[in-house]
């Protein structure tokens, strides 16, 4: 039975394909987010941090014994050690934060990633970026204050959850220098195993003894939220950015059914206004990029057949 559901799915276009691995991967991290913050209700997020990261080598280790240990091995170490301490901000930022913001606020917030990383790739990178691309950039960060809501007091949860994406965008930009020579299970593993150390020493302070019920509620989390970048893998790898950047927003209203499912959460007017605003920013930016790449690809083959 199993056998034949996969050979239907491997039938279908791989363009649909890449869709499907798409939105189970917003499916996923939406109840990744989800399930933090129930645990949050329980245990501190700085210990689920820790406990996240460490569950993801029992996951990886299967694949790391049978295809030794050269599968792990970095030729970017340095880079590799700063993406550990880059991603340890980020998901104690990102795990505190989610605690305290409604799922839909913190979910509108995470789609500000590619406009930090596209403003970063200028700093630290020196990217040029045109007119087109600084006018969606801003236009992002007019949806960000939106959501925030900065006629009124803005609460520290919102706050951690814009750090962390800031964070994550600095991430993202490491991770793609990484993938230059680095294979996807040494990435995933070595950013698990550099955000152990300041997670342990955040969640040594606020430390409590768990239970089953709290042990398995981690381990779904940890499996949900490998599945969502599994899976984010799998679309990036099978369709295009343009294709399948806009079903990503879909988690907006995975967090929205969520929060409400969960905790009652009915969003405001401003989270669904300035989330649509963010949307088409980095709609536009993803897009704009791929567009980019396309025609540095084609300049750099037709100079090649010319010579």
């Amino acid at each position: 039975m199993i056998s034949k559901v996969l050979n239907a799915f491997n039938a279908l276009p791989i363009v649909i394909i890449a869709g499907l691995f798409m939105i189970f991967s917003g499916v996923c991290a939406s109840l990744t987010s989800a399930f933090v913050r129930l645990a949050s209700q329980e245990m501190h997020p700085f210990q689920i941090a820790f406990f996240r990261t460490v569950l993801v080598i029992p996951l990886i280790a299967p694949i790391i014994i049978k295809n030794n240990l050269s599968v792990i091995r970095t030729n970017y170490p340095f880079l590799t050690f700063i993406r550990g301490i880059v991603g340890s901000g980020a998901m104690l930022f990102f795990f505190y934060g989610i605690s305290l913001t409604e799922l839909s606020k913190a979910q509108a917030l995470a789609f500000t990633i590619p406009i930090f990383a596209t403003l970063l790739a200028i700093i630290f990178f020196n990217e040029l970026v045109g007119f087109r691309r600084w006018s969606a950039m801003l236009l992002g960060f007019i949806g960000a204050l939106i959501v925030l809501r900065p006629d009124l007091n803005i609460s520290i949860g919102p706050v951690f959850v814009i750090i962390a994406c800031i964070l994550w965008s600095a991430s993202v930009l490491l991770a793609k220098k990484l993938t230059e020579s680095d294979t996807n299970v040494s990435i995933t593993f070595w950013q698990s195993v550099g955000i152990i150390p300041l997670s342990f020493l955040a969640s040594i302070f606020v430390w409590q003894w768990i239970n089953l019920h709290q042990f398995l509620l981690l381990l779904f989390i940890t499996l949900v939220g490998t599945l969502a970048q599994l899976s984010l893998n799998s679309a990036l790898k099978r369709g295009t950015i343009s294709f399948i950047l806009p079903l990503d927003y879909l988690r907006l209203i995975w967090a929205v059914t969520l929060g409400y499912i969960m905790f009652g959460e009915i969003p405001l007017q401003t989270v669904w206004v300035g989330g649509t605003i963010i949307v088409a920013a980095t709609t536009y930016i993803g897009i704009r990029e791929n567009y980019i790449l396309n025609q540095s690809r084609k300049s750099t083959h037709n100079n090649l057949y010319h010579h």
